[in-house]
């Protein structure tokens, strides 16, 4: 374990996520029902067939899950101080301040709605004058049961995974691109959740596109196209956070799997290891996955470690 947290709280949160899924299971009819009714009132106000739903989607959700964590950020930071990666960093503070942190305007450096306003509106002018979503096949496919939607986003999060790694590493690799694609990202070595979200037009184009792919690659039906959205916006955000809690999925999967927040800001932090988003498998094979190590008893950052082999 990394040291934030003892291996018997990891376990204790491996117990309720067991609860969770055994009520899932015994559940499941009345759940899949719920998914039904849900998606069919998206139809019937009319939402889910906007050709931009799924950016409008994407988006609402990038914002609700910052929001959380800068609301943790402000309001909880002592709390959760054993949990932080770098406990000393105060994400509030370094923004400028309560107000410069929750400006929704953003700046030069900081994205804001100007940023959003920038990129969902050429994507609303082109849906507009090309509509598509209703004629396409998944658009007509039901709404999955519960558990082809836990497969379905699980096989989509590790594709997208795939696919955006080897351009994120050529990224890096390449000097003219890292600094003129993707140095914007990496302007700060300790994150909070509105990082995820700082970067040049080029690159979170390659992310979009990644997304895109990843969907239409896997032929997924809109509602867990639009599940994954949610999920796997949530997902970069909090490996963007800052924070390493032993609820997190990485801690909660078998270790090594994923790396999580320890292993997104150790890529930060140093700029040649861990360019996986999520998972760890091809890091692993070359030789790049490194975390960060902490203890709840250090304010500072500790060493960066290597699993074992």
């Amino acid at each position: 374990m990394r040291g934030r947290f003892s291996y018997y709280e990891v376990w204790m949160w491996r117990g309720w996520y067991l609860v969770v899924l055994l009520s899932v299971l015994v559940k499941r009819s009345l759940i899949n029902q719920q998914i039904e009714v849900f998606w069919q009132y998206l139809l019937d106000r009319g939402l889910a067939q906007l050709d931009s739903f799924e950016p409008i989607v994407a988006s609402a959700s990038f914002y609700m899950w910052i929001g959380m964590f800068k609301v943790v950020d402000l309001m909880f930071q002592q709390q959760f101080r054993r949990f932080k990666i770098t406990p000393d960093h105060d994400p509030v503070k370094a923004e400028g301040g309560v107000f410069q942190f929750f400006s929704p305007i953003g700046s030069k450096d900081t994205p804001g709605f100007m940023a959003l306003f920038a990129y969902l509106v050429p994507l609303f002018i082109f849906d507009l004058l090309v509509p598509r979503r209703t004629s396409r096949s998944y658009f007509n496919l039901p709404p999955p049961t519960i558990f082809q939607l836990m497969g379905n986003i699980s096989m989509s999060i590790f594709v997208y995974d795939f696919l955006f790694y080897f351009p994120h590493l050529i990224m890096h690799r390449n000097r003219y691109l890292f600094k003129h694609v993707h140095s914007k990202h990496h302007s700060r070595e300790r994150l909070c959740s509105v990082e995820v979200v700082r970067h040049s037009f080029i690159d979170g184009t390659l992310q979009v596109v990644a997304n895109i792919v990843t969907l239409n690659l896997l032929g997924l039906d809109a509602f867990s196209r639009m599940v994954h959205n949610i999920v796997v916006t949530f997902l970069l955000t909090e490996t963007h956070s800052g924070y390493d809690f032993p609820w997190a999925i990485h801690n909660i999967l078998p270790e090594g799997v994923m790396g999580g927040a320890p292993a997104h800001e150790a890529h930060h932090r140093y700029g040649n290891v861990a360019y996986h988003q999520f998972f760890t498998y091809i890091d692993n094979y070359f030789g790049y996955y490194y975390y960060l190590a902490g203890s709840s008893n250090s304010s500072s950052w500790l060493s960066v470690e290597t699993p074992k082999k």
